[in-house]
């Protein structure tokens, strides 16, 4: 049973503050009501554990799973609380589960779906809210749920294209930054006691790497790792800001190989949820807020609020649009088309379609390219302390060879 902290005003007309336990906000408001009370404020204590600390985020596959299954129970003519109480035993992620629980007691409380989702923003997006609010308008929650479901969906599958391209590079430099530490902190060691030991003059590359190993296995070694996880927890630090944010994600466009990969990611995700959006009868203003804030990138998102800013002073959508250079020319041409045979919806989606189409041949072009030259890359560095390694005992065969 939830607890609720509220202010009321008592037959004296004092102000007091308590904490009631209650089984949902209308039935407490209703009893302190038959006790001579009025309510001023009234807030649902979250409690706050250990274990709560640590609970699990809400990917967007948990939330696509329970949209799906939401669409589904409504189509069935399954009444709302009755699919949010079964939500709340079949959602499998306990932070959606206890949530979708507190929503079903605002629910049955007199709130509104969209009003108690609202209540946790970092579950619900401002676009899940708005698509929540058309579907109470039109009655038609299992269409609105079904295409929450289905962005959701094609969101998740562009996400997880860019991650396949990334996790390549990322594994291979990892493995390669691995192996040459290994090299470094304890085979070069061993070799530098046999040189030491044989005695004389080592090659200025092997002379190189032994002193380099020795630096890192020293306090300039601690000095580089403690220098690294700064200058990490620094670039955190910068990019949780919003100026910071909107700098790497202006460098991640400009990225060599993958600034495109992310460029389409960006305008296939924007394309899609303003169709969406445009479909469910949501406003062209409130939509590309909505979008700016979903777009996944904060440039482009900067460029939808123009839009959105040029757009209130009378222009078209694709006139901004097209005046901004992040999105491609072919986009806007598209745009146009759509607003002037009054199709912008299917023309959006025709967009999102290529786009989506396009992430697919990127991320299959750069898995190609990047895995041999990953491969070499990884081949030189190892190859290069050997190489380092190995030329005395090759200087001393030749030594050898000349006195004989």
């Amino acid at each position: 049973m939830p607890t609720f902290v509220y202010t009321v005003r008592n037959q004296k007309g004092l102000l007091e503050k308590r904490t009631s336990k209650a089984e949902n906000t209308q039935s407490l408001v209703t009893n302190l009501r038959n006790q001579g009370l009025v309510v001023t404020e009234i807030k649902q204590k979250k409690a706050l554990s250990s274990i709560e600390l640590f609970k699990p985020k809400v990917k967007v596959h948990d939330l696509s799973i329970f949209s799906r299954q939401f669409a589904t129970m409504q189509d069935a003519g399954v009444p709302l609380t009755d699919s949010l109480d079964i939500l709340t035993s079949q959602t499998v992620n306990p932070t959606l589960s206890k949530a979708t629980a507190e929503i079903k007691n605002e629910v049955e409380g007199g709130g509104t779906l969209s009003e108690a989702m609202a209540k946790y923003p970092k579950i619900f997006s401002k676009l899940y809210i708005s698509m929540v609010k058309a579907g109470e308008a039109s009655g038609a929650f299992e269409t609105v749920f079904n295409q929450l479901a289905l962005i959701l969906e094609k969101e998740l599958a562009l996400r997880n294209k860019v991650k396949s391209a990334l996790f390549l590079p990322t594994l291979i430099l990892g493995f390669c930054l691995l192996i040459t530490i290994g090299l470094i902190v304890f085979i070069v060691p061993r070799f530098a006691a046999v040189f030491e030991n044989i005695g004389g003059k080592l090659p200025g590359p092997t002379q190189m790497l032994i002193n380099v190993s020795n630096d890192i296995r020293g306090p300039k070694g601690l000095m580089a790792l403690g220098t690294v996880i700064v200058c990490y927890m620094l670039f955190r630090s910068i990019t949780s800001t919003e100026k910071g944010a909107y700098g790497w994600d202006k460098i991640k466009l400009k990225m060599p190989l993958f600034g495109n990969l992310f460029n389409k990611k960006a305008v296939a995700s924007f394309a899609r949820t303003f169709a969406l959006l445009n479909a469910s009868g949501v406003s062209i203003l409130e939509a590309l807020d909505i979008v700016s804030d979903t777009s996944g990138n904060r440039v482009i998102g900067n460029a939808i609020k123009d839009a959105k800013n040029s757009i209130q002073q009378g222009d078209s959508i694709s006139k901004p649009l097209g005046e901004n250079k992040v999105f491609p020319p072919m986009v806007n041409q598209m745009i146009i088309i759509g607003e002037n045979t009054g199709n912008l919806e299917n023309m959006l989606n025709k967009i999102a379609d290529l786009y989506e189409d396009e992430v697919d041949r990127t991320v299959e072009g750069l898995t190609k390219l990047i895995e041999p030259v990953m491969m070499i890359f990884v081949g030189a560095i190892v190859g290069t302390i050997l190489i380092c390694l190995y030329l005395p005992i090759f200087n001393m065969a030749d030594a050898i060879g000349t006195e004989g």
